[in-house]
């Protein structure tokens, strides 16, 4: 999937892609113990310079050499006992360093970073008359070396945070006290709600490509308890009120018909709606009230002042008919700046009339980004990941926006689309 670039900056889905290619390739062969990714792609950061990687192994040569024929290499830049850089044929630089599989846990902890969180650990380490290096740690004039990441922190008496944390924001206090989070796993995962469908729902933007069956099959396959059927509102422009009505409650049927026939998934009956730009929902109350929630979104006018904008996103969470915002900044990565809001307001009438923020998973979106994510989870607003898929395979981002989560410092609590569903559906009264 192709990404805009910016500054050389990829998508993190992209270079996620990518990187699982590599690690395939560089763990089929029998030397290789252990691949994985490191830097920003390993923190999993929002976009991504180029795609770093570490294997443990006690036979560089033969895995830099395995290494060199990889199928999408355009280009060896350089190839030494221990390292290897390469250019691909898409343009993405990645690098590879090798280390014995002893040691493999210092040269993790070392390159996964950040610079930040490498700069206070060096720091800790000299207050204990230790030093810390890609090698292991040297106490006492003796080099330890390190198998895991896990031993490489207990030695310095800290746990050890998933790298999603790993952005000196607090993460290594947590670690020294015991207090880091468990964060939010993919395995936590129980259903989807943001999904659009081929349903001839005449909507005001964009249709899926598959239909209602197809996207529970999907679900079924994903091990899901729940979706939410989410297509754009009928265009309010081109529509009377009446037809708006007639199109919705036709659906609705088709849905109920579904939810009947369907034993095994439960469906939400949901649509996304505008907020215009006087802040006014895009579909009028009668139409609201055939549906089990509504997930609500700015689609337009991105450019208005952070008053105006503040104003529309406060209107969403005021309106008894509105459960989820979706997509709260309104970003495209590499293309659009977030719009301009008073965040601390709009996260203080979400407490306030407990309506829910969406991390959407749409790779260039990641939106409610980590550091919103982290100020919604210290106040206590509940989130919900979606992937906002228009097709089935999109279903999959869903990884993505977990990854968000996590580095907004998210646990299972925090997340509504972790709760089994006769918890879940208490957030849309049902």
């Amino acid at each position: 999937e192709a990404s805009v670039k910016k500054e050389d900056r990829y998508l993190l889905s992209e270079a996620f892609i990518t990187a699982e290619r590599i690690l395939k390739h560089l763990r089929s062969h029998k030397d290789c113990e252990r691949a994985e990714p490191l830097g920003s792609l390993r923190r999993m950061v929002a976009t991504i310079g180029d795609v770093d990687i570490a294997v443990a192994s006690n036979k560089p040569t033969e895995i830099i050499e395995h290494f060199k024929k990889f199928r999408d290499i355009g280009r060896v830049l350089d190839a030494g006992p221990r390292k290897s850089s390469a250019l691909l044929k898409n343009g993405m630089r990645v690098d590879l360093l090798v280390q014995p599989t002893k040691a493999f846990g210092a040269l993790l902890q070392h390159f996964t970073g950040s610079k930040n969180h490498n700069i206070h650990l060096r720091e800790l380490a000299l207050k204990k008359d230790m030093s810390v290096s890609d090698y292991g740690i040297k106490a006492n004039g003796k080099l330890h070396e390190f198998k895991s990441e896990e031993d490489f922190y207990n030695f310095l008496k800290m746990d050890c945070p998933a790298p999603e944390l790993r952005e000196d924001t607090g993460e290594i206090e947590a670690a020294i006290n015991g207090k880091l989070p468990k964060v939010v796993d993919i395995k936590d995962i129980r259903g989807d709600i943001h999904l659009h469908s081929n349903y001839p729902i005449e909507p005001s933007h964009d249709l899926g490509k598959n239909s209602f069956k197809e996207i529970v099959e999907k679900a079924q396959s994903l091990g899901y308890e729940y979706i939410g059927l989410s297509d754009h509102s009928p265009g309010y422009m081109t529509h009377a009120k009446d037809q708006i009505i007639g199109l919705i409650s036709r659906r609705k049927e088709k849905i109920e018909q579904l939810n009947s026939s369907s034993k095994k998934i439960k469906v939400l009956n949901l649509l996304e709606i505008d907020i215009l730009t006087n802040g006014h929902l895009s579909v009028p109350e009668e139409g609201l009230k055939l549906l089990d929630g509504s997930i609500a979104g700015i689609h337009s006018s991105h450019k208005q002042d952070k008053k105006l904008i503040t104003k529309r996103l406060l209107a969403a969470c005021e309106s008894p008919y509105v459960t989820v915002i979706s997509h709260p900044t309104g970003r495209l990565l590499n293309q659009r700046e977030s719009y301009d809001a008073n965040w601390q307001e709009v996260f203080e009438a979400c407490k306030k009339t407990g309506t829910i923020l969406e991390i959407n998973a749409w790779p260039n979106r990641l939106d409610l980004p980590d550091v919103l994510v982290k100020e919604a989870v210290k106040m206590g607003i509940k989130l919900v990941i979606n992937s906002d898929s228009h097709a089935i395979s999109q279903m999959d981002n869903m990884r993505f926006g977990v990854a968000v989560a996590r580095r907004g410092w998210a646990t299972k609590t925090d997340v509504i689309n972790t709760y089994p569903w006769e918890e879940f559906k208490m957030f849309f009264n049902l």
